[in-house]
């Protein structure tokens, strides 16, 4: 009977052992302590508890709504957004300000037990949230790599991981479809970003930066810096003549109207531009605000689509 007892106490053993390296993985861990629910560290190098399944998540960005809500999970309020397209069960959300502008008093007044900041954007709301014993954690979310960990972490978050490891994985299918389709032959790319006070280059560590190396484009700022800013580095035209890529793209922030004068003040004026062979074969595109200002997240998929479209058209079909 001892024997039994012990093969049975065992086998447990063993189970919660696996589940914990599961959830560890996905950044999430089991708090020590029965009356805590989970234990994670966030990206601004800090060590949350949670003592409860959280019912009531507040999220900061829009991203961060759509990742816990294609997880199976719910929010109690969202930040402002500016496009139409938010399904009908996120309209109804009470507001709590713009992302870049979250207004604390009304974050507090929906009693949230969690909630989920944007690295880079809300790291000044720590004490704010500290100070009021709620739990608070900053994610950071730029890279496709980010994605796929937050949508675990969210899944460990809503109790819902099975649910998070199947849409990690359609996700890892949808871009591999793209990817799978790549010409043999890459073209070579700058990535402007373009606001109405100046214009950089963006860098492999950015949200376009990213998709490009995906569908394998060659980045001809790679390699270069900014102190600082892993994100982009200064604009020059007699680099950019140097590396001449074959295609130009452009984010920006701001009314595009506005952006494109920017680009003829500050680039276009320049003879040297005209030399391009990217603008001499008309390959200078804008990329979506929508997919590339703030991270695309659980549309990342749509993001390297749309690029690979723009980029060989001939292979992807032109953008609708």
């Amino acid at each position: 009977m001892k024997y039994k007892i012990l093969s049975i106490f065992l086998a447990v053993f063993f189970i919660l052992g696996i589940l914990g390296c599961s959830q560890k993985q996905n950044g999430v861990v089991p708090a020590t302590g029965s009356s805590h629910y989970l234990s994670i560290q966030d990206d601004a190098g800090r060590q949350v508890i949670l003592p409860k399944k959280p019912e009531r998540i507040v999220p900061l960005s829009q991203s961060l709504v759509d990742l816990l809500y294609a997880v199976g999970g719910s929010a109690a309020g969202r930040p402002s957004s500016r496009t139409g397209t938010l399904p009908k069960k996120m309209q109804i959300l009470p507001e709590v300000g713009h992302v870049a502008n979250i207004n604390t008093e009304k974050v507090m007044s929906l009693q949230p037990d969690l909630v989920i900041g944007y690295q880079g954007l809300h790291e000044k709301l720590i004490p704010i949230m500290e100070s009021s014993n709620i739990p608070f954690i900053i994610v950071k979310i730029k890279t496709y790599d980010d994605v796929i960990k937050n949508i675990n972490l969210f899944g460990g978050i809503a109790g819902r991981g099975e649910q998070a490891r199947i849409v990690a994985d359609q996700m890892n299918q949808r871009i591999k479809k793209v990817v799978d389709q790549l010409p043999l032959t890459s073209k070579s790319a700058v990535i402007l970003h373009a606001t109405g006070n100046s214009v950089t280059v963006q860098l492999e560590n950015s949200i376009a930066g990213d998709v490009a190396k995906i569908i394998k484009l060659k980045n001809v700022a790679a390699g270069s810096t900014l102190e600082g800013n892993p994100e982009s580095t200064p604009y020059s035209i007699e680099k950019l003549v140097e590396k001449d890529p074959d295609i130009i793209l452009i984010t920006f922030m701001g009314e595009k109207s506005d952006i494109e004068k920017r680009l003829k003040l500050e680039v276009e004026s320049n003879p040297a531009w005209n030399g391009l062979r990217a603008v001499q074969n008309k390959q200078v595109f804008y990329l979506s605000m929508e997919l590339f200002l703030l991270n695309p997240g659980i549309r990342f998929d749509e993001a390297v689509a749309y690029m690979a479209k723009i980029v060989y058209p001939e292979t992807y079909g032109m953008i609708q």
